[in-house]
């Protein structure tokens, strides 16, 4: 009898160190999965965000599409080639971290604390012409870029700022207008009588 007990002691045991196990290789195999993806994600952050090409196709979106190419009716694809390669150059991009948003192959914070007002300008600027795309391809077409951008609008800088507890400086120049909440600079701000 004693040994009986003694073996479903052993036996319970062993299950749960079994259990014990396959709980942490799942655990370890997720988080090796997470470091994978958040190295490709600080990549494009990086890297593509600071190129020529980029760079270039931002300012030709933000600052000379709609000049040449007034929307409303005019899609992606009747853009002439070198626009249109700028519009994808810089959509494709808001669309692949979108992706890995809803995805979840990165944590949000970094892509809302990083992307957040770029994202939401290029957004601003390509909306109509990713519309009238969408009139002929269907509703898919860079719905991922448009997922970041309504995290971005729901989850704004001063949101990230403050789920991170990033640090601030006390106060600033009063020159810049610029105001951080603290009695310092809020007093030195107001006007003397």
């Amino acid at each position: 009898m004693i040994s009986e007990l003694a073996n479903i002691v052993a036996a319970a045991v062993s299950a749960i160190a079994v259990i014990v196990t396959a709980v942490f290789a799942v655990r370890q195999l997720r988080s090796a999965q997470t470091a994978n993806h958040t190295l490709v994600a600080i990549e494009l952050l990086t890297r593509d965000r600071s190129s020529d090409e980029f760079m270039r196709a931002e300012d030709f979106v933000l600052n000379e599409l709609a000049a040449r190419f007034p929307p409303p009716g005019v899609s992606v694809s009747d853009l002439p080639p070198d626009a249109r390669h700028q519009v994808t150059r810089l959509s494709m991009y808001y669309n692949g971290l979108g992706q890995m948003l809803a995805f979840a192959a990165v944590d949000p914070r970094l892509l809302m604390g990083t992307v957040s007002y770029r994202s939401r300008q290029a957004w601003r600027a390509l909306e109509p012409y990713i519309l009238a795309e969408r009139a002929r391809r269907g509703q898919t077409y860079l719905s991922h870029f448009e997922h970041l951008v309504h995290m971005s609008t729901h989850n704004p800088w001063t949101t990230a700022v403050r789920k991170l507890d990033l640090q601030r400086f006390d106060n600033y120049p009063a020159e810049l207008g610029l105001r951080d909440g603290s009695p310092a600079a809020l007093t030195s701000r107001q006007p003397t009588t």
